[in-house]
């Protein structure tokens, strides 16, 4: 029983300072999007980063090749072992970018945009550096060392920050969009290196490191599989609509979509090693998955809520007038954002139980699904409603994806759907509740000033929710201070 507290007590302090990390990271990405799309990039100008840098996460992967999930998840650490992974991401960070220098220009060509090629090759060089510090970041996390983590992103996404403003002020235009995270990759692996010192040794034995790439390639597929689908219809909207209307719709993902995997992140940062630990206690395993849906669900609903309700309002504050066209994508997308908040969940479960092949079967299930809907919503309604059909194609599709993975995951720790369903649903109804407290204040301050009337329902909206889940979830504040001094889930 002590060991299980120690290890919940680890786990709750570690989402707590992941939770720190990501409040300081999404606020300094907001306040950088803002300023960059209020003062220096247009929406078309947008348009043509986005095809760019949509790509960008995909290549993280396909350079990490899911060796640093391998390493979190395996006990069986050797020197050798470690130097093989080093060289492997090494070489394959290496050959990205030879790639990139190939076929990045083809891809500016395809869009008219020959600078798309040129950002394409000059991340390249941060994926070699950014293969230089993955084992000392990857055994951090495997110790749950998430305060110094936490601080180094936080410092890392500082450096980022003032690089993209920087850049920005100096007239590089939408190169800030590259050179941004070169500087956070820079600061980043300094630091990993100085809290975590790794020196590789001088040898390559790829038997030593087989059962590494085995779960690392099925992990990394998963994830580069879902990138793809997540990613791809931004070449889509680009190619049906033309960048200015990608613009728009970036501008309504990057209010809802980033949002709601940032906020998701913190938890799903936890998840993986919290699940690899519980993995051979499966009360305790479905106690923290419950926990872990409870506590996205409660961040990530009100949020969801409040863009219903204001996605005019919220555009224009923060990106300008300009930008208001893109509400109702954005209040789409908000359906998506609820069963995003539930669905990151699930693969850290299945990597953490030793299951990475079931999280490949949804996202190959995902990866052709959903593109297919991109393309036919846009081709068949793109007439009618333009880059909102994207939006649909959203809506329709990624419910179903989100049904197959749930039902796979829960089979495999034999949890049933009215089960957990019982268990979580209190969230978004307490939620929708305190929205309609919401859209009441908001009728009633329909007459007073945009900024006014987005306060006035927001804190409607927390009070009322805060009010509810005391009610009938005995959750507040103190209750998760609790849970992160003692370990009992705050959530559960």
């Amino acid at each position: 029983m002590r060991d299980e507290s120690n290890i919940l007590t680890r786990i709750n302090r570690s989402i707590a300072w992941m939770g720190l990390a990501s409040t300081v990271v999404h606020l300094l990405d907001v306040v950088a999007l803002v300023l960059l799309l209020r003062y220096w990039v247009s929406p078309e100008q947008l348009g043509v980063a986005t095809l760019a840098i949509s790509i960008f996460p995909l290549l993280d992967l396909a350079t990490d090749l899911g060796l640093g999930a391998a390493l979190v998840h395996r006990d069986d650490h050797t020197p050798e072992r470690l130097s093989t992974v080093f060289w492997l991401n090494l070489a394959m960070a290496l050959g990205l970018a030879g790639v990139l220098a190939l076929l990045g220009p083809m891809l500016g060509r395809v869009h008219g945009q020959p600078i798309i090629g040129w950002m394409l090759m000059a991340y390249g060089g941060k994926l070699v550096w950014q293969s230089s510090y993955t084992i000392s970041a990857m055994r951090m996390k495997k110790e749950l060392r998430y305060r110094e983590l936490s601080l180094v992103r936080i410092g890392a996404n500082l450096a980022e920050f003032a690089a993209k403003l920087g850049f920005a002020v100096a007239g590089f235009g939408i190169w800030c969009f590259v050179l941004g995270p070169m500087a956070r990759s820079l600061v980043t692996g300094i630091a990993c290196q100085w809290l975590a010192p790794y020196r590789p040794r001088l040898l390559l034995r790829l038997r030593d490191a087989r059962d590494y790439l085995s779960f690392g390639l099925k992990s990394s597929a998963s994830q580069m599989l879902f990138h793809f689908y997540t990613n791809v219809d931004y070449q889509i909207v680009g190619w049906f609509f033309g960048t200015a209307a990608l613009g728009l719709y970036r501008a309504a993902y990057e209010l809802i979509l980033e949002p709601v995997r940032l906020i998701s992140n913190v938890v799903v940062e936890v998840a993986f090693p919290a699940f690899t630990r519980l993995r051979d206690r499966r009360d305790l395993l479905v106690d923290q998955l419950v926990t872990f849906t409870r506590q996205n669900l409660v961040v990530v609903m009100p949020f969801l809520g409040l863009v219903l309700l204001e996605a005019e309002t919220l555009l224009g504050l923060f990106f300008g007038p300009g930008w208001t066209a893109a509400a109702n994508t954005a209040r789409l997308l908000c359906i998506v954002g609820a069963f995003r908040a539930v669905s990151f969940v699930l693969p850290p479960l299945l990597d953490g139980i030793g299951k990475p092949g079931v999280t490949l079967k949804y996202m190959v299930t995902a990866a052709v699904l959903l593109p297919a809907s991109y393309i036919g919503c846009a081709a068949l309604l793109g007439d009618s409603l333009g880059y909102l059909s994207v939006a649909v194609a959203w809506v329709v599709g990624y419910p179903l994806a989100f049904a197959v993975l749930a039902a796979l995951a829960l089979a495999q720790i034999d949890y049933s759907w009215p089960a957990y369903l019982r268990r979580v649903l209190g969230i978004p109804l307490w939620s929708a509740l305190a929205m309609a407290a919401g859209a009441g204040m908001r009728w009633l301050t329909l007459d007073v000033t945009p900024g006014l009337r987005l306060a006035a329902v927001a804190l409607t909206m927390l009070v009322a929710l805060g009010l509810l889940l005391a009610r009938f979830e005995q959750i507040t504040p103190a209750s998760v201070v609790r849970a992160v001094r003692g370990g009992a889930a705050p959530l559960a």
